[in-house]
């Protein structure tokens, strides 16, 4: 495990570069208006994306991981489900599209032909599937088939981002979106393209959709809990996005989307430790490995502090210089939301400690907790402050939840807290000895 973590965080740090590549070259071939039409869309597919998926690579992950010499189950319920999206899905974006109230609060003005609806398809199918293949690989800590493919997205993105940045003098500037759109598209695709070819040669099993209720039961169940949280959870990711747009327009958004999409690289920082913690967390018996956890949530937390902090401090001068001049107003609601996302990744960890425990519920609750938060606190603070108020109550909501989710350690796991957080001596002595090792 501790191989597999290391080399995972270290696969982070070309595809944090390359991600943060792509972003920086699309906000400037976009400009502010540009990048808050992108952020609408984009805030869109993931809301449809989350509705759909029915949290199920959660579930895929945790069965495979419990039995993984029998597939049929985790891959049959998600076949069902990824076919019954490719055809439910087409009515959902045609009943949206038909309200002019839906397609007002959803998507761009003027950019509401068909086109932009089948990005939304295409990006949510092709999601899906890919999820759902992570899932599965996970399950089968497969975790340099997915370090590869971490490196392979961000790779086929800042190539394409890149190359139409250096083609950009040839599109008017409403063209711009749309030739944006059409390389997310094309990223996606190849995307789904090496996915499907790596499941064909290292899993085998034949995708059959499975229809029997005894079968799919199970799987759903323990998905449901997490996917009711995830749901509410949409609300303190998301929330703030529609409610800036209606309050402060298009181009505040597109200024506070930079803001947002810039302090949301630090989520790639929990996502190694995330990733292989997972299936050794749900295929143990007991608790032989809570010491081993603790350990990479004090390293998950250090690391997030750390960066955050050097985040905060270049952030006056490195935001203009990369996003241009117009971006100056995304460096104040940069800084109030990396506390926000200090403990939101902090949450992340820990939250898996709540589902092995057996109280997944209490991770709904929390995330209820802080969706009440952000609502109030959008609708109360963004009209008055704009998108420094968003990003004041996106940090309290993180904060939040983060309670929520220690308290019911403590006091409903029993397991203390004061070892959770920062780095002990002996950390860095054991990352040294595993470092010589390999």
């Amino acid at each position: 495990m501790k191989r597999g973590i290391i080399y995972t965080f270290l696969t982070q740090v070309p595809t944090l570069l390359l991600y943060f590549v792509s972003s920086t070259v699309m906000t400037r071939m976009l400009g502010d208006v540009g990048r808050g039409e992108y952020a609408l869309l984009n805030s869109q597919v993931v809301l449809l994306s989350l509705l759909m998926s029915l949290n199920l690579g959660l579930g895929i992950t945790y069965f495979t991981a419990k039995a993984p010499d029998d597939l049929r189950r985790s891959i049959g319920t998600a076949s069902t489900l990824l076919l019954l999206t490719v055809l439910v899905l087409p009515l959902i974006l045609w009943g949206l599209s038909a309200s002019s109230r839906m397609t007002a609060l959803l998507m761009p003005d003027h950019r509401i032909s068909w086109t932009y609806w089948a990005f939304v398809y295409i990006s949510i199918v092709s999601g899906l599937l890919n999820a759902a293949i992570a899932a599965v690989m996970l399950g089968l800590k497969k975790f340099r088939i997915l370090n590869g493919m971490a490196i392979l997205n961000a790779t086929l993105s800042a190539i394409g981002f890149l190359g139409l940045f250096l083609l950009r003098d040839h599109f008017d500037v409403g063209d711009m979106l749309p030739a944006v759109l059409i390389v997310t598209v094309l990223v996606i695709l190849v995307q789904s393209t090496v996915w499907s070819i790596l499941y064909s040669i290292h899993v085998k099993q034949i995708p059959l959709p499975i229809w029997s209720w005894v079968i799919i039961r199970p799987l759903l169940a323990f998905s449901l809990a997490g996917y009711f949280s995830n749901l509410i959870n949409l609300v303190n990711y998301r929330f703030d996005v529609w409610v800036v747009d209606q309050y402060h327009g298009v181009a505040a958004l597109g200024i506070y989307a930079v803001a947002v999409g810039t302090g949301q690289l630090l989520f790639y920082v929990p996502d190694p430790f995330s990733r292989v913690v997972q299936p050794y967390l749900f295929g143990q018996v007991n608790d032989e490995m809570l010491s081993r956890f603790k350990a990479v949530a004090r390293l998950n937390f250090t690391s997030l502090l750390g960066l955050g902090l050097i985040m905060g401090i270049l952030a006056p001068w490195v935001i203009p210089l990369l996003f241009g001049d117009v971006f100056k107003g995304s460096v104040l609601p940069l800084q109030l939301l990396l506390p926000g996302i200090l403990f939101s990744g902090a949450t992340k960890i820990l939250a898996q400690l709540v589902v092995h425990k057996g109280h997944q519920y209490f991770n709904l609750l929390a995330t209820a907790v802080g969706a009440a938060f952000t609502i109030a606190l959008d609708l109360l603070l963004i009209p008055v402050w704009g998108i420094e108020g968003a990003a004041v109550a996106s940090t309290i909501s993180y904060l939040v939840i983060l309670v929520v989710v220690l308290l019911v350690i403590r006091y409903r796991g029993g397991i203390p807290l004061h070892d959770m957080f920062l780095l002990r001596i002996s950390d860095y002595q054991l990352l040294r000895q595993q470092l010589k090792w390999n």
